[in-house]
């Protein structure tokens, strides 16, 4: 028996809500995995158009401490 067809059996055991929360849950990661798979195969310079400014309301910042390292002294 392969695992799509004991799927298949455990889903007819299933009430209704719960099939659908399932569709549901394979919808939501099939897009996902659909989503991953197509930028994979993209032109780089295609990509970066897609993606160029999605940053631009949460610009990258560095926080620096506010006292500097102790280091030991070179000897």
């Amino acid at each position: 028996m392969t695992l799509y067809e004991d799927a298949l059996q455990l889903t007819n055991r299933m009430s209704l809500f719960d099939k659908v929360r399932l569709m549901e849950h394979l919808s939501t990661m099939l897009k996902s995995e659909l989503e991953v798979e197509a930028f994979k195969h993209i032109p780089w310079n295609q990509f970066i158009d897609l993606t160029y400014g999605s940053l631009a309301d949460d610009p990258l910042e560095r926080q620096q401490p506010l006292q500097a390292d102790i280091r030991d002294e070179i000897e």
